[in-house]
């Protein structure tokens, strides 16, 4: 195989990976407006379901990186961002890559938005639950408002005699 058919099938390839974690991308921001939604309505049975398809999704996103990786070497672009890339990239490469780059780059906002929403959902219901886990053990809040998961503040007060 000569090289400019080696390199013809590289960049094919990683145009296929760019499409696949843009795919991706766009899974996982589904899976995490899914959690929002479910921990917002207390459905943590979904929540686990979401997390679960969550750890898949994350295995084939490694070996996505690992082909992506693996082509960009082969391009020459070993280490290079996806701006840098397009910075080194030839007019006809830079006319193909520059649309899929834009969809992952749009793609993964939208996740990282999805995923703070979920995340700040989450950290209120786990706060809702220190709360009750605290008025029924009986202990309060420290100083720093956390609750304080030690002893009940009944058994921290003692009769005294001066």
């Amino acid at each position: 195989m000569d090289r400019s058919t080696q390199l013809q099938e590289a960049l094919d390839g990683f145009i296929t990976v760019i499409k696949d974690l843009t795919t991706l991308a766009g899974d996982l921001t589904r899976i995490e407006r899914a959690k929002a939604d479910a921990a917002s309505q207390k459905q943590h049975h979904v929540l686990d379901d979401c997390i679960q398809d969550e750890q898949a999704y994350i295995l084939k996103l490694r070996g996505f990186e690992q082909h992506r990786i693996k082509q960009m070497k082969i391009l020459g672009w070993d280490g290079l961002t996806f701006r840098q890339v397009l910075e080194k990239a030839d007019p006809d490469q830079k006319e193909r890559l520059t649309p899929l780059f834009t969809a992952l780059e749009q793609q993964l906002t939208q996740l990282t938005q999805a995923k703070g929403a979920a995340d700040q959902i989450i950290r209120v219901r786990v706060h809702e639950l220190e709360r009750l886990i605290a008025l029924q053990g009986g202990s309060g809040y420290d100083s720093g408002g956390k609750v304080d998961l030690g002893a009940p503040s009944h058994s921290k007060m003692k009769d005294r005699y001066v």
